[in-house]
């Protein structure tokens, strides 16, 4: 995680953080939620897993096309 940093504006108290594509399946495999976790921590799974695919998908995707240039 390259950048981390808060937004202190009122009303839009976050903290945002950037993960790198390299870094999800890292933070997958050693973050598990329980059953009783709070909700933004099961959503926050979701999104892990949901990057996960996409930037798999992704990966395919630039494999496929570099095949067909060679063509």
């Amino acid at each position: 995680m390259d950048r981390i940093y808060l937004n202190r504006a009122p009303g839009q108290r976050r903290v945002h953080i950037e993960i790198a594509e390299n870094e999800v399946l890292d933070l997958l495999d050693d973050f598990t939620p329980a059953g009783d976790a709070f909700d933004a921590t099961k959503r926050l799974r979701v999104l892990l897993e949901l990057a996960a695919k996409d930037f798999d998908e992704a990966n395919r995707d630039d494999a496929y096309e570099a095949d067909i240039s060679r063509t």
